[in-house]
Protein backbone atom coordinates (compact mmCIF):
# COMPACT_ATOMS: atom_id res chain seq x y z
CA UNK A 1 0.00 0.00 0.00
CA UNK A 2 2.81 2.37 0.92
CA UNK A 3 4.58 1.58 -2.34
CA UNK A 4 1.39 2.35 -4.26
CA UNK A 5 1.07 5.72 -2.49
CA UNK A 6 4.68 6.58 -3.35
CA UNK A 7 4.05 5.83 -7.02
CA UNK A 8 0.93 8.00 -6.99
CA UNK A 9 2.88 10.80 -5.33
CA UNK A 10 5.59 10.64 -8.00
CA UNK A 11 2.99 10.64 -10.78
CA UNK A 12 1.28 13.69 -9.28
CA UNK A 13 4.56 15.57 -8.94
CA UNK A 14 5.51 14.79 -12.55
CA UNK A 15 2.06 15.89 -13.75
CA UNK A 16 2.27 19.16 -11.81
CA UNK A 17 5.75 19.84 -13.17
CA UNK A 18 4.56 19.16 -16.71
CA UNK A 19 1.73 21.66 -16.28
CA UNK A 20 4.14 24.25 -14.93
CA UNK A 21 6.52 23.81 -17.85
CA UNK A 22 3.74 23.87 -20.44
CA UNK A 23 2.21 27.01 -19.00
CA UNK A 24 5.52 28.85 -19.17
CA UNK A 25 5.49 29.65 -15.45
CA UNK A 26 9.09 28.63 -15.05
CA UNK A 27 10.22 32.15 -14.11
CA UNK A 28 8.59 31.85 -10.71
CA UNK A 29 9.71 28.28 -9.94
CA UNK A 30 13.08 26.69 -9.30
CA UNK A 31 13.80 23.88 -11.74
CA UNK A 32 15.28 20.75 -10.16
CA UNK A 33 18.68 19.80 -11.53
CA UNK A 34 17.29 16.56 -12.96
CA UNK A 35 14.81 18.52 -15.07
CA UNK A 36 17.29 21.26 -16.02
CA UNK A 37 19.62 18.67 -17.51
CA UNK A 38 17.00 17.86 -20.15
CA UNK A 39 16.54 21.47 -21.30
CA UNK A 40 18.20 22.56 -24.56
CA UNK A 41 21.36 24.56 -23.99
CA UNK A 42 21.95 27.95 -25.59
CA UNK A 43 25.05 30.10 -25.92
CA UNK A 44 24.57 33.59 -24.52
CA UNK A 45 26.52 36.85 -24.54
CA UNK A 46 26.11 40.24 -22.94
CA UNK A 47 26.30 43.56 -24.73
CA UNK A 48 29.95 44.12 -25.64
CA UNK A 49 31.45 47.58 -25.12
CA UNK A 50 33.81 48.69 -27.89
CA UNK A 51 35.45 51.87 -29.14
CA UNK A 52 34.03 53.20 -32.38
CA UNK A 53 34.70 56.15 -34.67
CA UNK A 54 31.70 57.84 -36.20
CA UNK A 55 31.96 57.45 -39.96
CA UNK A 56 30.43 58.71 -43.20
CA UNK A 57 30.48 56.26 -46.09
CA UNK A 58 30.26 56.47 -49.85
CA UNK A 59 31.16 54.52 -52.97
CA UNK A 60 33.35 55.76 -55.79
CA UNK A 61 36.09 55.14 -58.34
CA UNK A 62 39.89 54.95 -58.02
CA UNK A 63 42.11 56.88 -60.45
CA UNK A 64 45.88 57.34 -60.82
CA UNK A 65 47.35 60.84 -61.07
CA UNK A 66 49.98 61.88 -63.61
CA UNK A 67 52.62 61.95 -60.87
CA UNK A 68 51.86 58.34 -59.91
CA UNK A 69 49.72 59.06 -56.86
CA UNK A 70 46.30 57.53 -56.38
CA UNK A 71 42.95 59.16 -55.70
CA UNK A 72 39.47 57.87 -54.95
CA UNK A 73 36.45 60.02 -55.79
CA UNK A 74 33.27 59.27 -53.85
CA UNK A 75 29.77 60.67 -53.70
CA UNK A 76 28.63 61.58 -50.19
CA UNK A 77 24.97 62.16 -49.38
CA UNK A 78 24.16 65.85 -48.81
CA UNK A 79 22.85 65.00 -45.34
CA UNK A 80 26.31 63.81 -44.30
CA UNK A 81 28.60 66.23 -46.13
CA UNK A 82 28.68 68.78 -43.30
CA UNK A 83 30.53 66.19 -41.20
CA UNK A 84 33.32 65.76 -43.76
CA UNK A 85 36.45 67.94 -43.40
CA UNK A 86 39.74 68.26 -45.27
CA UNK A 87 42.39 66.01 -43.72
CA UNK A 88 40.04 63.43 -42.16
CA UNK A 89 41.27 59.85 -42.49
CA UNK A 90 39.44 57.00 -44.18
CA UNK A 91 39.70 53.30 -45.00
CA UNK A 92 38.94 51.70 -48.37
CA UNK A 93 37.35 48.36 -49.16
CA UNK A 94 36.44 46.79 -52.47
CA UNK A 95 36.05 43.62 -54.48
CA UNK A 96 39.43 44.12 -56.17
CA UNK A 97 41.49 44.21 -52.98
CA UNK A 98 41.51 43.20 -49.32
CA UNK A 99 39.17 45.09 -47.01
CA UNK A 100 40.84 47.61 -44.76
CA UNK A 101 44.23 47.50 -46.51
CA UNK A 102 44.21 50.99 -47.94
CA UNK A 103 44.17 54.26 -46.02
CA UNK A 104 43.26 57.66 -47.42
CA UNK A 105 42.70 61.23 -46.36
CA UNK A 106 40.19 63.81 -47.57
CA UNK A 107 41.91 65.97 -50.21
CA UNK A 108 39.07 68.04 -51.66
CA UNK A 109 35.33 68.60 -51.16
CA UNK A 110 33.21 69.61 -54.13
CA UNK A 111 31.46 72.97 -54.18
CA UNK A 112 28.37 71.68 -55.99
CA UNK A 113 25.61 69.26 -55.00
CA UNK A 114 24.31 67.02 -57.79
CA UNK A 115 21.03 65.09 -57.95
CA UNK A 116 21.35 61.60 -59.37
CA UNK A 117 19.34 58.41 -59.56
CA UNK A 118 20.09 56.11 -56.65
CA UNK A 119 19.24 52.45 -56.28
CA UNK A 120 15.62 53.22 -55.40
CA UNK A 121 15.15 56.99 -55.36
CA UNK A 122 16.85 60.13 -56.54
CA UNK A 123 19.54 61.36 -54.16
CA UNK A 124 21.58 64.52 -53.87
CA UNK A 125 25.30 64.02 -53.37
CA UNK A 126 28.53 66.01 -53.13
CA UNK A 127 31.78 64.79 -54.67
CA UNK A 128 34.66 64.19 -52.25
CA UNK A 129 38.20 63.39 -53.40
CA UNK A 130 40.57 61.44 -51.15
CA UNK A 131 44.26 60.72 -51.61
CA UNK A 132 45.35 57.12 -50.99
CA UNK A 133 48.23 57.19 -48.55
CA UNK A 134 49.59 53.63 -48.89
CA UNK A 135 48.98 52.41 -52.47
CA UNK A 136 51.64 49.68 -52.21
CA UNK A 137 50.19 47.93 -49.17
CA UNK A 138 48.07 45.35 -51.00
CA UNK A 139 48.86 41.65 -51.21
CA UNK A 140 50.69 42.28 -54.48
CA UNK A 141 52.28 45.43 -55.84
CA UNK A 142 50.13 47.17 -58.44
CA UNK A 143 46.86 45.86 -56.98
CA UNK A 144 45.16 49.22 -57.52
CA UNK A 145 43.88 50.01 -60.99
CA UNK A 146 42.20 53.04 -62.49
CA UNK A 147 38.50 52.33 -62.58
CA UNK A 148 38.43 50.07 -59.50
CA UNK A 149 35.32 50.66 -57.42
CA UNK A 150 35.72 51.25 -53.70
CA UNK A 151 33.70 51.83 -50.58
CA UNK A 152 35.16 54.60 -48.45
CA UNK A 153 34.54 54.99 -44.72
CA UNK A 154 35.58 58.46 -43.56
CA UNK A 155 36.19 58.92 -39.84
CA UNK A 156 34.29 62.07 -38.94
CA UNK A 157 34.31 62.06 -35.14
CA UNK A 158 36.25 61.17 -32.04
CA UNK A 159 36.27 57.64 -30.76
CA UNK A 160 33.27 56.80 -28.58
CA UNK A 161 32.25 53.76 -26.58
CA UNK A 162 29.25 51.87 -27.94
CA UNK A 163 27.67 48.50 -27.17
CA UNK A 164 27.31 45.84 -29.83
CA UNK A 165 25.59 42.49 -30.27
CA UNK A 166 26.61 39.73 -32.75
CA UNK A 167 24.78 39.75 -36.08
CA UNK A 168 23.86 36.09 -35.55
CA UNK A 169 21.70 37.09 -32.56
CA UNK A 170 19.58 39.63 -34.46
CA UNK A 171 16.29 38.68 -36.11
CA UNK A 172 13.72 40.76 -37.93
CA UNK A 173 10.00 40.59 -38.68
CA UNK A 174 7.24 43.01 -39.67
CA UNK A 175 7.55 44.73 -36.27
CA UNK A 176 11.29 45.31 -36.55
CA UNK A 177 14.59 43.95 -35.23
CA UNK A 178 14.68 41.84 -32.09
CA UNK A 179 16.72 39.31 -30.12
CA UNK A 180 15.95 36.50 -27.71
CA UNK A 181 17.25 36.74 -24.16
CA UNK A 182 17.42 34.09 -21.47
CA UNK A 183 15.63 35.22 -18.30
CA UNK A 184 16.14 32.46 -15.77
CA UNK A 185 15.17 29.55 -18.01
CA UNK A 186 12.63 31.44 -20.12
CA UNK A 187 13.35 32.53 -23.69
CA UNK A 188 11.95 36.05 -24.07
CA UNK A 189 11.81 38.47 -26.99
CA UNK A 190 13.36 41.93 -26.79
CA UNK A 191 12.71 44.48 -29.54
CA UNK A 192 15.84 46.50 -30.25
CA UNK A 193 17.01 49.55 -32.18
CA UNK A 194 20.37 49.19 -33.94
CA UNK A 195 22.83 51.83 -35.11
CA UNK A 196 26.33 51.55 -36.53
CA UNK A 197 27.34 48.32 -38.27
CA UNK A 198 30.80 47.04 -37.37
CA UNK A 199 32.60 43.93 -38.59
CA UNK A 200 32.01 42.18 -35.27
CA UNK A 201 28.39 43.18 -34.71
CA UNK A 202 25.74 45.90 -34.70
CA UNK A 203 25.45 48.79 -32.27
CA UNK A 204 22.43 48.57 -29.95
CA UNK A 205 20.82 51.94 -29.29
CA UNK A 206 17.80 50.74 -27.29
CA UNK A 207 16.07 47.64 -25.99
CA UNK A 208 18.82 45.88 -24.01
CA UNK A 209 20.88 46.36 -20.88
CA UNK A 210 24.34 45.08 -20.03
CA UNK A 211 22.75 42.54 -17.67
CA UNK A 212 20.69 40.83 -20.38
CA UNK A 213 21.84 37.39 -21.53
CA UNK A 214 21.44 37.48 -25.31
CA UNK A 215 21.03 34.18 -27.14
CA UNK A 216 23.70 34.04 -29.85
CA UNK A 217 21.92 31.55 -32.13
CA UNK A 218 18.18 32.17 -31.67
CA UNK A 219 17.13 29.77 -34.46
CA UNK A 220 17.71 26.90 -32.04
CA UNK A 221 14.86 28.01 -29.73
CA UNK A 222 11.49 29.75 -29.89
CA UNK A 223 9.87 32.56 -27.92
CA UNK A 224 8.53 31.50 -24.49
CA UNK A 225 10.39 28.20 -24.71
CA UNK A 226 12.64 26.89 -21.93
CA UNK A 227 16.40 26.63 -22.14
CA UNK A 228 19.54 26.57 -20.04
CA UNK A 229 23.09 27.81 -20.36
CA UNK A 230 25.82 25.16 -20.59
CA UNK A 231 27.66 26.65 -17.62
CA UNK A 232 24.47 26.43 -15.52
CA UNK A 233 24.20 22.70 -16.21
CA UNK A 234 27.90 22.22 -15.52
CA UNK A 235 27.34 23.95 -12.18
CA UNK A 236 24.52 21.56 -11.34
CA UNK A 237 26.71 18.63 -12.25
CA UNK A 238 29.54 19.88 -10.07
CA UNK A 239 27.20 20.34 -7.13
CA UNK A 240 26.18 16.71 -7.43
Amino acid sequence: MEKSNNIKSIIIKVAVLAVILTAGWIAVFNIPGAVESFLPTVETVSLTPTQHHRIVSGTGVITQKDDGGWLVTVNIDERDIRQVKIGQTATLSGAAFDDGVYKASVFDIGALAVTQQGEYLQETVVEVILQIKNPDQGEQHGELRTGNSARVDIKTGESEQIHIVPYSAIMQDEVGEYVFILDGHSVLRRDIVTGAELSEGAQVLAGLTEKDLIIVYPDSVSENALAARPDAQDSEGNDD
